[in-house]
C-alpha cells in the first residue's frame, strides 16, 4: 500500500498515513488531525490556508501554487495541500491536534430543559432553556477542515475513515454544547441540512453524493448521534438539499406571534441556497441551488468569516471607500480581510459609483472624481485585475464568484415563482434566514440585481429561524406534529433539471435584475 509520512509541526512522533485514492492531501491531513476548524476553500486553491511544507520529495510546483506562494516558500517546499494528492514516500509537516474522545460520563440531567441546535455547514449555534435559566452560544463547525461546502465532505465520507472522522467531529461538537449547558436536557432537537444531518448520524451518504440524488432517511424521528450522547429529534429532511434547517425555519414562522401571510419566500443563503415558497393553500414549493462559499467570505482571495479584523461593509466618503469593521473591533483596528456581507456591500458601492460594470468588469474610464480616486488603486496581481479597497483587495475572480451566486439566486427564484404562477410583486415578503439575512443590506441586494427595483422593501430578516424552530420542536409536541405533516404538503422543484435553467442562469450573470 502506498504511504507517506506526516511530521507534526513543533515536534512529535511521525505518523505513517496510507494514500487513499480520490482524496486530496488536505483531506488526508484532516483525517490525521490537521485543519480541525479552518474554513478551507475545498480544493479551489484560492484561500491559501492549506499550505503545508514537504520536508522531503517536494513535488514540482503547480501553476496555481506559483501564483499563491512566494518563491522563497516554494523553494523551502511549501505547497497547497488542497490541489494535490499525497506523494507516496514523501514527508509533510503539518500542525496536528489529537481529536478529543468523548468521556464515558456526561453532566447530570436537568428536568424540563430543552436544547435546540442549528448544525450549519460553517457554524453551529445552540440555545438551552429551562425553568431557571437560558444559555446560548456558537462556534465554527469542526468539520470545516474537511472543506467549506458539503460536496467535499461527502467525498471524504465515501471513505470509512472519513465518515467516522466527520461523525466524531459532530458528536464532539454536541458534547461541547452539553458541557457548556452544564446538564443533559430532557429534550434535544438537532436541525441541519440533509447532508450535515447524515454526516452527523453516520448514515450512508451515497444517495446525496451523486445524481440522481435521493434521501434514504426522511427524519421526523429521534436518532442516535453517538452511544455516549443522548438521542436527538431530527426535523423532516424534505429533499436531498432542503433539510431540517428549512423545516425548522418554517415551523418557527408558523408558530410565531407574527406569522407571515402567504405567499412568502423563505431563503437561507449559504454554500447551498435553500428556498421554501409558502403558498396560500398551505403547500410549500421547495428548491435548492449550489452557490459556493463566497457569501461566507470563504474561498475569496481576501475573504474571511465575520470576526475581528473583517470588513463587514463599505461606505463611500469624499476620501473614497472606507471599510466598516466587525462590531467587536476596537477603534483603529486594521483590515485583515472581507466577510461575505462586506463583499456584497463593497460591490454595491462600486457598481453605484460606476467602477464595476453590471457585467462584472472593472471600468477603467472614471465617470467622476470620486470614481477616479477609487480606480487609482486598480492594478494587477497574480495575473488578474485587482483593486485596492482600503487595506484589502478585490480581485476580478472575486467579482466573478459573487456574480455566479447572484445568477444562481436569480434563476432559482424565477423558476420557483413560475412554477407557482406568481410574480415577485405577488409576494408579501422575502424572508432571509441566517446571519447573512441579519447583516446584509437589502438595498445592496437590490443594487446587485438579486431583487427587482423596489424589491428591497419586501425583505425581512428572520434571524436564525432554524435554531428558533429547533428550540420549539425540542419543547413542544404540537410543533413536532405540525412538522410531521410537512412532507405531505411540500413539493420539490428540481431547479437544475428545468430545461431553461442554463439559459436563465447565463442571462442572470449580470449585476442587474433579470425577469
Amino acid at each position: 500500500m502506498n504511504t507517506f509520512w506526516i511530521t507534526p509541526k513543533g515536534g512529535g512522533e511521525q505518523v505513517l498515513s496510507p494514500v487513499r485514492g480520490g482524496l486530496s492531501l488536505a483531506q488526508h491531513l484532516y483525517l490525521a488531525g490537521a485543519f480541525s476548524s479552518r474554513p478551507l476553500c475545498s480544493g479551489a486553491g484560492r484561500c491559501g490556508l492549506c499550505q503545508v511544507r514537504f520536508i522531503s520529495d517536494a513535488p514540482v510546483p503547480l501553476p496555481m501554487e506559483l501564483l499563491r506562494i512566494s518563491s522563497e516558500r516554494l523553494e523551502r517546499g511549501w505547497r497547497l495541500s488542497c490541489v494535490r494528492q499525497p506523494e507516496p514516500g514523501s514527508s509533510v509537516e503539518a500542525a496536528l491536534t489529537t481529536p478529543t474522545l468523548l468521556p464515558e460520563t456526561l453532566p447530570g440531567g436537568c428536568p424540563k430543559g430543552c436544547l435546540g441546535i442549528d448544525l450549519g455547514t460553517t457554524s453551529i449555534h445552540w440555545r438551552f432553556e429551562s425553568d431557571s435559566r437560558a444559555l446560548s452560544g456558537s462556534f465554527h463547525n469542526p468539520q470545516l477542515g474537511a472543506g467549506s461546502e458539503v460536496m467535499s465532505r461527502l467525498a471524504l465520507a465515501a471513505h470509512p475513515d472519513g465518515a467516522a472522522r466527520l461523525r466524531q467531529a459532530a458528536a464532539q461538537a454536541v458534547y461541547t454544547i452539553l458541557k457548556d449547558a452544564g446538564c443533559i436536557p430532557e429534550s434535544i432537537c438537532l436541525a441541519g441540512n440533509t447532508c450535515m444531518t447524515f454526516l452527523a448520524l453516520g448514515l450512508d451518504v451515497s444517495g446525496l453524493a451523486a445524481a440522481p440524488y435521493r434521501v434514504d432517511w426522511a427524519g421526523d424521528a429521534v436518532a442516535t448521534l453517538d452511544e455516549v450522547l443522548p438521542q436527538v429529534y431530527i426535523p423532516p429532511l424534505l429533499a436531498p438539499f432542503v433539510g431540517g434547517d428549512i423545516s425548522a425555519g418554517l415551523a418557527a414562522l408558523e408558530f410565531s406571534d407574527r406569522k407571515p401571510t402567504p405567499p412568502y419566500l423563505l431563503a437561507d443563503l449559504g454554500t447551498n441556497g435553500e428556498f421554501a415558497l409558502a403558498l396560500p393553500d398551505g403547500r410549500f414549493l421547495l428548491a435548492s441551488v449550489p452557490m459556493g462559499p463566497a457569501l461566507e467570505g470563504v474561498g475569496m482571495r481576501r475573504g474571511m468569516l465575520a470576526g475581528p479584523g473583517a470588513a463587514v461593509a463599505y461606505a463611500l466618503s469624499p476620501r473614497g471607500l472606507e471599510p466598516v469593521l466587525f462590531a467587536a473591533d476596537a477603534s483603529g483596528a486594521s483590515v485583515k480581510g472581507i466577510s461575505g456581507t462586506g463583499y456584497l456591500s463593497l460591490l454595491a458601492r462600486l457598481i453605484t459609483l460606476g467602477v464595476v460594470s453590471q457585467s462584472g468588469r472593472f471600468e477603467r474610464g472614471a465617470a467622476s472624481p470620486l470614481a477616479a480616486r477609487v480606480l487609482a488603486g486598480l492594478g494587477e496581481q497574480d495575473g488578474e485585475p485587482c483593486l485596492d479597497v482600503g487595506g484589502a483587495a478585490l480581485f476580478a475572480s472575486d467579482v466573478e464568484a459573487l456574480l455566479k451566486v447572484k445568477a444562481a439566486f436569480g434563476a432559482a427564484v424565477t423558476i420557483l415563482l413560475a412554477e407557482a404562477g406568481l410574480a415577485f410583486s405577488d409576494l408579501h415578503a422575502v424572508l432571509l434566514a441566517g446571519s447573512l439575512g441579519e447583516h446584509v443590506s437589502s438595498p445592496d441586494l437590490e443594487v446587485l440585481g438579486f431583487l427587482p427595483p423596489g424589491g428591497a422593501g419586501k425583505v425581512q430578516a428572520v434571524g436564525n429561524s432554524s435554531l428558533d424552530g429547533a428550540c420549539l420542536a425540542a419543547g413542544s409536541q404540537d410543533v413536532r406534529r405540525w412538522l410531521g405533516g410537512l412532507a405531505a404538503r411540500a413539493q420539490l422543484v428540481d431547479i437544475v433539471a428545468v430545461p431553461d435553467f442554463q439559459t436563465m442562469y447565463l442571462d442572470s450573470m449580470r449585476f442587474s435584475h433579470v425577469r
